[in-house]
């Protein structure tokens, strides 16, 4: 559409979709005061988490107790416990699987070290899924159903308060499907574990050598019905289902493409192998951070990974001027991270997976913007992922310990398996996908 009407687009009767990139952050400003489609809010049946927050004051005010939590100082404190289930699953692949032509799945492997990330950040709880025998996580199922739904209940807003008159268990029978999301978020699990917090009952929250999301939101200056177990519970879902996919994915699509590319997987290797004289001593975070070319494969893996590729709507209470257009206040506007990875002018050959572009302080097409500014997958502006610095020190970490220590090779995996065939929110792969399965030595 963009190809035959230009840069502004009329997408629908109530929205108009904006494809210039030097416009992006105008749409999504560090400063606007842009609030987000209430129609959109319950969705996913979690309208009082901070992601579905439509109004921006409000929003302002949730993110604003939770962010402290993601900035990178608080990460970087969570760093060895990420390497420490790097390293069981490093000790896993050595005695299950190098040398015995057994296929991995990536994404189960990269699943189960997510949810046990997060699960631990949020709760002091892991449910020691990278122990699994068949790298079987709970989250893959329950994430990929709910986001699978999210056009239909975008669409037919009545679907969500019609399946929450219907008793669980019911649902559960009538619709298999969302047995496993409702276990996760509603029925059983995410329940019982708010309500041991707020009772403080959660003995390893207790415990914990660091502070959990939501002590963290437990002892901010949010009003009492901020700290509610309903709204605490629909938090524990955003949280969680954002913190496990993107991640997951992020590092599935790296993977792929750096063992794709012969030349890309060679040089990798040899970079790490001088930063890392020994495989069982691997670097800190910031340390890796400094490594040019594995900085380069995780910018690119998450610029053809997209992040979230559905577009997200603003609405601002004042008109916007842009090209002799006149978005009134309160008309919906949007763009989106797939087009604004796309612009050929500023990463040519743009469907191709190079590092190299990522290489010598990059600019973009004026030569003084970064090219960093160009990419988008965390977002931008006032509602930017705040998951960023913990999703860059899981891959970096991940990434740098299994390349390292281990040599992968595909098995039967072309890329459509990492291919954005269906926008679920986040890029999902043609159906009947086995995932990115690979060989250990």
């Amino acid at each position: 559409m963009h190809d035959k009407y230009g840069k502004v687009v009329r997408i629908n009767p109530w929205e108009v979709h904006i494809d210039d990139p030097e416009y992006f952050e105008t749409i999504y400003a560090p400063s606007g005061p842009y609030s987000k489609l209430k129609s959109l809010e319950n969705r996913f049946d979690m309208p009082q988490a901070t992601f579905s927050t439509a109004d921006h004051t409000l929003h302002k005010t949730r993110r604003a107790a939770l962010a402290p939590f993601f900035s990178t100082r608080r990460i970087q404190g969570h760093a060895p416990f990420m390497q420490n289930l790097v390293d069981k699953i490093s000790s896993r692949l050595t005695h299950e699987y190098v040398g015995q032509n057994k296929p991995l799945v990536l994404n189960d492997v990269y699943g189960c070290l997510s949810g046990d990330v997060i699960t631990h950040l949020a709760f002091a709880r892991s449910y020691n899924l990278t122990e699994t025998e068949k790298w079987e996580s709970p989250f893959t199922v329950a994430i990929h159903n709910m986001i699978s739904t999210a056009h239909w209940m975008g669409h037919f807003k009545f679907i969500v308060p019609t399946m929450n008159l219907i008793p669980k268990k019911v649902l559960m029978t009538l619709a298999p499907k969302f047995k496993p999301l409702i276990e996760f978020r509603l029925a059983s699990e995410m329940e019982r574990q708010i309500r041991e917090l707020l009772s403080g009952q959660n003995r390893e929250a207790k415990l914990a050598s660091h502070d959990t999301v939501f002590a963290e939101l437990l002892n901010s200056k949010l009003p009492p019905h901020e700290v509610s177990q309903l709204r605490l519970q629909n938090e524990a879902v955003s949280v969680i289902g954002a913190g496990f996919e993107t991640t997951r994915w992020a590092l599935t699509v790296s993977s792929y493409h750096i063992l794709a590319n012969p030349a890309i997987y060679k040089r990798l290797r040899e970079e790490l192998i001088e930063a890392i004289p020994d495989p069982n001593e691997i670097p800190s975070w910031a340390t890796l951070q400094n490594l040019p070319y594995l900085s380069g494969c995780i910018e690119e893996g998450l610029r053809v990974g997209y992040g979230v590729v559905q577009r997200s709507a603003r609405v601002a209470p004042f008109p916007l001027h842009y090209e002799g257009y006149v978005i009134p206040p309160g008309y919906p506007f949007s763009s989106d991270a797939f087009h604004m990875h796309h612009h050929e002018e500023i990463f040519p050959d743009s469907y191709a997976y190079e590092p190299e572009r990522w290489l010598d302080d990059p600019k973009g097409p004026d030569g003084v913007k970064s090219l960093s500014r160009y990419m988008v997958a965390f977002g931008r502006g006032t509602r930017m992922c705040f998951g960023m610095q913990m999703a860059y020190c899981e891959i970096y970490i991940t990434l740098a310990t299994l390349m390292r220590r281990f040599e992968f090779s595909l098995f039967e995996t072309g890329k459509e398996n990492v291919e954005f065939w269906q926008d679920f929110v986040s890029p999902q792969p043609k159906p009947g996908s086995l995932g990115v399965r690979v060989l250990v030595n």
